[in-house]
């Protein structure tokens, strides 16, 4: 991959950067906007079942994920239209597989969560995976030259249409089977975007050599997926079978007004991270220095995050799903230091697939799904859901520092360099989410605020200390400050 000269480089991924960030962030926003619109309009029981349907799809999808979008980016002959149509041939077969599994578990899941008369809801949402098996995977060629319009065409258009549908379909059905139809609805333009935007003509393959590269590439990332979904899924699904389905209705609605930054990262990592660390994986000093600059965007990103959601998330909750999800700040506090963490795995994760590595996903996921097991004893114990989040949190921990530990093995140098040790470069930054964390609860216990505006004085504060804490701490940030001031006394 050849971009160009370093200057070049550099301002196009600054423009990059700021179009993923705007356009995932447009595309959360409409996500976000459609969820508000229904939760205001259903009943808390009617919410849940929309809950419960939606949290079925994402597990089908996610347990049937080999990465083969991924490898595309990764991959040097990614491009070739052989590699792209056997991969396009993959993602027919897993969706076929998928609508078919989540066709048999319907009953039996509808059944799981005491709302047995949803049951032809969850066997109607096959098509939904059905649909989107029909990809074009041509987006993702764009990306490996860090052009990333025809990917945000595909994240944002149908998040759109799906929006100016929510009312229309509310009124046309009522209930839960709205949100049904609107997924239906959603899939379709994905589809059709992801074909219009395309340059190369759709084609399917099956090349045996290919294949074998996609599961060897895939299968970590498939097999990871099980721990993956017992943490952020399984936890949902205890609540709804422990708790009731109100209950899964009130974590749900904290999960998805704080999942939103982490799913950015984790989007902004595929499709920018990822393609500049792959067009330096041999040159082990250059992957280094971008992934340490990179490690300091994420730590002050993640800080950042959770410095908001402690403060205000307990507020901004009820303004945006109404007052039936009140008194839950605790939660929100819990969940967003889970996807804090979360958010700072997205630089690791980009680095070893950048490499070529994704076992280190497995046992991550594997040590995240001992969330699992602990969201299971809190719920038992009678803890609820601030129990189940603490679950998740400390899964999560676990699994960020495996990550770290594993980065230091990710190369062995040669005998004449020093080792990179990219993970305890990492694992230092990350430290940032600590004082981040304290300034927040101290500002939050504090303040006298009774309103959502009342909060922004406190949180101005607590950022612009975590800002300078980052700037004066972080290698990176030093240099620029260095820099600037070297250039003013010019």
């Amino acid at each position: 991959m050849s971009w160009g000269n370093a200057t070049s480089i550099g301002k196009r991924v600054a423009r990059q950067g700021a179009l993923l960030f705007s356009g995932f962030a447009t595309a959360q926003a409409l996500s976000f906007l459609r969820n508000a619109i229904i939760a205001h309009s259903l009943s808390k029981g009617d919410f849940g079942i929309a809950a419960a349907i939606l949290l079925l799809l994402q597990l089908l999808e996610t347990l049937s994920d080999l990465g083969a979008d991924r490898l595309i980016v990764q991959a040097r002959d990614g491009d070739d239209p052989r590699v792209v149509a056997t991969a396009q041939a993959l993602l027919v077969a897993r969706g076929l597989l998928t609508a078919l599994a989540l066709i048999l578990v319907a009953a039996p899941a509808a059944h799981f969560l005491g709302i047995a008369d949803a049951a032809w809801a969850f066997s109607a949402a096959a098509v939904v995976p059905l649909l989107k098996s029909f990809t074009s995977l041509d987006a993702r060629i764009a990306q490996r030259t860090l052009d990333n319009r025809p990917q945000l065409a595909i994240e944002v258009l149908p998040q759109a249409v799906a929006l100016v549908l929510t009312w229309p379909a509310l009124k046309l059905f009522g209930g839960y089977s709205a949100v049904l139809w609107l997924s239906v609805a959603q899939a379709f333009v994905a589809v059709c975007t992801s074909h219009w935007v395309a340059h190369r003509p759709y084609r399917l393959a099956l090349d045996r050599r290919h294949l074998k590269r996609l599961f060897v590439f895939g299968w970590p990332i498939w097999a990871s997926a099980f721990p993956l979904i017992a943490v952020y899924q399984g936890d949902r699904m205890l609540i709804g079978h422990y708790a009731g389905i109100e209950a899964l209705a009130a974590y749900t609605a904290a999960f998805m007004i704080t999942m939103v930054p982490g799913l950015l990262a984790a989007k902004i990592a595929n499709s920018l991270m990822l393609p500049l660390l792959s067009s330096q994986q041999e040159d082990r000093q250059a992957f280094a220095s971008r992934f340490c600059m990179m490690s300091e965007v994420a730590a002050l990103a993640a800080a950042l995050y959770l410095c908001a959601f402690v403060i205000a998330g307990g507020a901004v909750l009820p303004l945006a799903f109404g007052k039936n999800y009140t008194g839950l700040s605790a939660v929100v506090s819990w969940l967003s230091l889970m996807w804090a963490m979360r958010m700072l795995q997205a630089v690791p994760g980009a680095a070893l697939l950048a490499k070529g590595i994704t076992r280190p996903f497995l046992t991550a996921g594997l040590i995240r799904a001992t969330g699992l097991v602990l969201a299971w004893a809190a719920l038992i114990a009678g803890l609820g859901l601030e129990g189940a989040a603490i679950a998740g949190v400390i899964a999560e921990f676990a699994s960020l520092a495996y990550v770290a530990w594993r980065l230091d093995h990710i190369d062995r140098a040669p005998a004449n360099l020093e080792p990179q040790h990219m993970g305890r470069a990492f694992a230092l930054r990350c430290l940032l989410l600590a004082p981040a964390g304290l300034l927040a609860i101290a500002a939050t216990t504090t303040s006298t605020a009774a309103s959502l505006l009342g909060l922004v004085i406190p949180l101005t504060v607590v950022s612009t200390v975590v800002v300078a804490m980052a700037a004066l701490t972080m290698p990176v940030g030093k240099r620029q400050i260095m820099s600037l001031r070297l250039m003013g006394g010019r």
